[in-house]
């Protein structure tokens, strides 16, 4: 079992905190009142200046990593094959759609018939009482792919309508500085911070490109060229974004917490257990996405950065068991990446829903270790790809390699 000594003084390094304070007058820091723009933690720091341009006429061609991003692009869980079933499911996902375009998570049962007018839409409300769209769980961005699939293979404006009111959701909830929250409206809480967690705004930057491109079931009218033109400025201003949340370490970039800012950029903390952090699992999608676009020097510098620190932080030779109850054991073909690090240095820790950070798992309740995934093989598949393709050279080959 290995334990992991706890620093005397955690400082948050703030990323592109100079961008951040000119920003500061567009948009409300998360968990601040107007009259605050600075997170305590930012304030005595000095700025950090990162150039953000996204095109380039020198960028290369991106690496093909469609085998790591394939996976969200599914929307299975919707579709059964037979076009009678799935036109009339469909048809029910439209009655759930709520005024603002968005829907909500884990809907599969609900959308098995049509919205009787009176039922939630939801699970959330922000504190006004509207209820909010989510990109949590695949939501919005998985009922948008079903949508234009049945509009392609049925022709009926109906699904057309509903793709374009959800496009016009995910405008509308994009910051302005280019992150999206987990929902929209403004729950008040965590939700409302810019969420990598569970890959969500990934996932959102996925689908935009797709239809940006005409791929996937986009190569039709089911988007005006206005539409996808406000969808590519969306883009790179969510990418621009992406790279000045990057997380610095004593000047060296390293990868992205699960949430953030949307002014400050810095990593902020989520659920009680879902403390501010680095993140070893959702960083492996951000990077793979990097990774995927056009070379610009600001992407590619963020995206080896990433795989450099991957590489560096890695735990050869160990196996992670989620339901223990040796958690951690011996296994020479294996490699772990923790959930969580700490911010300002590469030491892994736990949480409970105490909200307190501990350093040995047998800390933390039972209910908390079997709960949730606190390690993994996150960056196996990504070091690997990115070794294989000659886009980052391993420090030394993985374990089972």
């Amino acid at each position: 079992m290995k334990k992991h000594s706890v620093p005397a003084t955690l400082k948050l390094v703030p990323v592109a905190l100079a961008v951040a304070m000119m920003t500061a007058g567009v948009a409300v820091p998360y968990g601040a009142s107007a009259a605050s723009t600075t997170p305590a933690a930012a304030v005595d720091s000095p700025p950090v200046t990162i150039k953000t341009e996204v095109l380039s006429s020198k960028a290369s061609a991106g690496v093909d990593v469609s085998s790591l991003l394939q996976k969200f692009r599914d929307f299975s869980n919707f579709a059964t094959g037979d076009l009678a079933k799935d036109t009339a499911y469909a048809l029910n996902i439209v009655s759930w759609q709520m005024p603002h375009g968005g829907f909500y998570k884990d809907m599969e049962e609900q959308y098995a018939a049509p919205w009787d007018g009176v039922t939630a839409r939801s699970g959330w409300k922000d504190p006004n009482g509207t209820e909010l769209g989510t990109f949590d769980n695949d939501a919005t961005t998985s009922e948008i792919r079903f949508l234009a699939d049945m509009y392609n293979k049925t022709g009926n404006p109906v699904f057309k309508d509903s793709v374009r009111k959800a496009v016009g959701f995910i405008l509308t909830s994009q910051y302005p500085s280019g992150g999206w929250p987990q929902v929209y409206p403004k729950r008040s809480n965590y939700s409302d911070a810019v969420t990598y967690n569970d890959n969500a705004m990934v996932q959102t930057m996925i689908l935009i490109d797709d239809i940006v491109e005409r791929r996937q079931g986009f190569d039709n009218d089911i988007l005006s060229n206005n539409d996808r033109n406000k969808l590519k400025t969306a883009l790179d201003k969510g990418i621009n974004y992406t790279l000045k949340a990057q997380i610095i370490n004593n000047g060296q970039p390293t990868v992205w917490g699960a949430q953030h800012d949307p002014v400050t950029y810095s990593p902020v903390a989520g659920r009680a257990y879902e403390l501010a952090s680095k993140s070893g699992s959702e960083s492996v999608a951000v990077t793979a996405f990097l990774m995927s676009r056009p070379q610009t020097p600001e992407i590619e510098r963020a995206a080896k950065a990433a795989l450099r620190w991957f590489d560096t932080v890695r735990e050869n030779g160990t196996k992670y068991n989620r339901q223990g109850p040796v958690y951690f054991e011996p296994d020479a073909g294996s490699v772990i990446w923790y959930r969580f690090y700490n911010v300002d240095e590469d030491v892994p820790f736990y949480a409970d829903r105490d909200g307190l950070k501990y350093m040995n798992i047998l800390d933390i309740s039972e209910e908390r270790r079997h709960g949730y995934s606190w390690a993994g093989s996150y960056a196996r598949n990504l070091l690997k790809l990115a070794s294989d393709t000659g886009y980052y050279p391993l420090s030394k080959p993985l374990p089972g390699s």
